[in-house]
């Protein structure tokens, strides 16, 4: 039950993955369900925040303040929009792998939802990145490294 926990504790802003599984650690639980269980949380929540994102970046650019920003954030990307393809992912997979504070789900749902990046290329550079950040927070965690 309180891997459990920990999963949903690890889909809070914020917390996210690097600080559910030290707490999970710190309550001697086995670290590999820790890992998997926080992993897979961490990874979840990211589907129904890219969707969201979408809606409020769609209904932002609706409103005259945003609507220039938008236009300009627009025209950079599709400006560059093959190049941005390919290292989408990779810079998705190193922004969540580096356990920083504000680098984590969230923020990459958020950063998906503006550069229009499918949920799919999402979902993989957010997993991804979230499967090293946990992999080096357990190690810090545990004292390995």
């Amino acid at each position: 039950m309180e891997y459990i926990k920990l999963m949903f504790f690890s889909m809070i802003p914020v917390i996210e993955l690097k600080g559910a599984i030290p707490i999970g650690i710190s309550m001697n639980l086995n670290p590999l369900y820790l890992y998997i269980f926080c992993l897979i949380g961490s990874t979840i929540i990211a589907i129904p925040i890219v969707l969201a994102f979408r809606h409020v970046i769609n209904y932002l650019r609706k409103r005259k303040y945003f609507n220039k920003v938008a236009r300009w954030i627009d025209r950079k990307i599709e400006g560059r929009a093959k190049k941005l393809k390919a290292a989408s992912i990779i810079g998705l997979i190193l922004f969540v792998g580096i356990p920083l504070p504000t680098t984590g789900s969230w923020s990459a749902a958020a950063l998906a939802s503006i550069f229009k990046m499918r949920l799919k290329d999402a979902l993989i550079g957010i997993f991804l990145g979230n499967a090293i950040a946990g992999i080096i927070v357990s190690a810090l965690s545990l004292h390995i490294i």
